[in-house]
């Protein structure tokens, strides 16, 4: 069976023209078809963005389940990853993978029941420190979480913020490998005529196969955010 899963890193719903404008995020994730949409930089309850559950009104619009894993803490509201499926999540947890005293960070990890069986999706957004995002790879990979799930479908996704793929060779290692096939295409900053960074990305065990790899570029994804979505079509094993 063939799955589709896409990495986004909405920026609270405010775009380029620093508008919040949460029906662009909508009309790009309905136009990509993907079954399973793993989110960063979703608010909840914070004024810039009109005090919306973000994540709830996404995934309320496109009629899919979906779980919130807040990790910063604002004055008023917070943000953090969220995760929307067409498929049942029948259990989610978020993982703490702060590094010291650097900013909050977490890795939401759902178990998400598919007609080809249960898999797992790993939702990540990484520190910007070199020795930060090593050390948080570490946490997930040695996560009791993965753990329980490591003979099963998983899909790990997210933004790195790992500018020259150091964490490849690491992740590798834990049986992970990068959905990346030497296209040109990537997916930061938005707003460049040829974004030219690739810190959003997708990771697969050797139980899922990697169909298509894809950028999600148009006129659209260019102001809504300043990442554009990656999206991964895939054969579950």
């Amino acid at each position: 069976m063939e799955i589709s899963v896409l990495t986004y890193n909405i920026h609270k719903a405010i775009g380029n023209d620093r508008s919040y404008q949460p029906g662009r995020i909508i009309e790009i994730l309905e136009e990509s078809g993907a079954d399973i949409l793993c989110l960063q930089e979703v608010d909840f309850q914070v004024p810039r963005s009109h005090n919306d559950d973000l994540a709830r009104k996404l995934a309320e619009a496109m009629g899919m389940e979906y779980d919130l894993g807040l990790n910063v803490q604002l004055k008023k509201g917070a943000y953090g990853n969220a995760t929307l499926s067409r498929y049942p999540i029948v259990h989610t947890e978020n993982l703490n993978i702060t590094w010291g005293i650097k900013k909050p960070r977490g890795c939401l990890m759902s178990r998400i029941n598919t007609p080809a069986g249960e898999i797992a999706i790993l939702n990540f957004h990484l520190g910007l420190a070199g020795f930060e995002r090593i050390s948080q790879i570490k946490m997930i990979l040695e996560s009791s979480f993965l753990e329980m799930v490591r003979d099963q479908p998983v899909i790990m996704l997210g933004d790195t913020n790992d500018r020259v793929s150091k964490l490849n060779q690491l992740l590798a290692e834990g049986g992970f490998q990068d959905t990346y096939r030497g296209n040109r295409m990537h997916s930061f900053p938005s707003y460049t005529p040829n974004p030219l960074i690739r810190i959003d990305k997708v990771f697969l065990n050797s139980r899922v196969q990697l169909v298509e790899h894809k950028v999600l570029l148009n006129k659209r994804t260019r102001i809504a955010s300043d990442h554009l979505p990656v999206m991964a079509r895939l054969k579950i094993k």
